[in-house]
């Protein structure tokens, strides 16, 4: 198990410098004057010459690829690099702050949303799965199909724009005000408000994810009921309710555990589309901003941590499936 693990951290952590070196190349083809872009608009030469010497952009690719790892850029004299303690994603010219400093300002609004939209779909996920299992073919399982399919075939924009006008628009028109259309609260300043602000976009994510994981679960679920063991638990007069909750689920984790992980960490990088639906200030909203600003240190710091985030997910998933499979191990 230890030789296992410090092979998988190796490979994340060559994973991730590839990542950067790619996504450093990248800028560099995209933005091909960056000085121009994070520039004010009647900006002298002068001040266009200043900002290229301050990203040292006048220097070889490998020269600024180097000093980004190790130095960053001079500002007040502090070390901005990747390879710093703390590690440093940069500075953003354009917001004038250390971009580690500008994700950390973001990351509660994508974990709470993350985190609440993954609670959400995977519990109606076992339900729903578990219930079209119980009953193959059955009215039950076809109409829990036929949602599942039509979750998956709209898209995430149209489902948030659905729910906004139905929950918050058409309510609102009768005084009935029970989800904000935007904003977020802080769960420490009032976790009520902090729930009743997330409704919106949790519900839009989780009507996607439903659809795929309850297909999963019941797939699983049924490859299960067919084992040997299950049919001997159902022999000894084991109850249907445990048979399949306790036995099948159980033995049915690992793949939703797998697939879950992976989703979670999707999101985390940021759920684009469902932040600029409902006004979230998260870190897809600061990725996609960034990259149509020019603001490429920020572009650079959002795409490794979201490569972390799915690293680390990885990494964990593997772990626990290892650990619930005594076969693996």
């Amino acid at each position: 198990m230890r030789r296992h693990i410090a092979g998988h951290a190796a490979r994340a952590l060559a994973t991730l410098l590839a990542v950067l070196v790619i996504t450093f190349a990248m800028t560099r083809v995209a933005y091909r004057n960056p000085a121009a872009v994070l520039a004010p608009r009647n900006a002298t030469q002068e001040t266009l010459d200043g900002i290229t010497r301050a990203l040292r952009l006048d220097e070889p690719w490998y020269l600024q690829l180097w000093h980004y790892l190790y130095r960053g850029p001079d500002i007040q004299g502090a070390p901005m690099g990747f390879f710093n303690w703390p590690p440093a994603l940069g500075y953003s010219f354009r917001q004038q702050r250390p971009v580690t400093e500008l994700i950390l300002s973001k990351i509660p609004v994508t974990l709470s949303l993350a985190l609440g939209a993954l609670v959400i779909w995977m519990t109606l996920s076992i339900l729903f799965g578990v219930a079209a299992a119980r009953r193959p073919d059955s009215w039950v399982d076809r109409i829990l199909s036929a949602l599942s399919y039509a979750g998956l075939s709209v898209p995430t924009f149209l489902t948030g724009i659905l729910l906004s006008y139905f929950l918050y628009f058409t309510l609102s028109t009768y005084g009935i005000r029970w989800f904000p259309s935007s904003g977020y609260v802080g769960i420490t300043e009032n976790p009520f408000e902090w729930a009743r602000h997330l409704a919106l976009p949790w519900l839009t994510i989780a009507v996607a994810e439903i659809g795929i994981f309850q297909r999963v679960v019941r797939a699983n679920m049924l490859d299960v009921l067919g084992a040997d063991y299950i049919r001997t638990a159902r022999a000894k007069g084991v109850t249907e309710r445990r048979v399949h909750f306790g036995h099948a689920l159980s033995a049915a984790l690992n793949p939703i555990i797998t697939l879950g992980g992976l989703e979670l960490a999707a999101l985390m990088g940021g759920a684009i589309v469902t932040e600029q639906i409902f006004g979230l200030d998260g870190v897809g909203r600061l990725a996609v901003e960034a990259a149509v600003g020019g603001d490429f240190p920020v572009v650079i710091g959002t795409t490794i941590l979201a490569a972390a985030i799915f690293v680390v997910s990885t990494f964990a998933v593997d772990v626990v499936t290892r650990l619930r499979d005594p076969a693996a191990r």
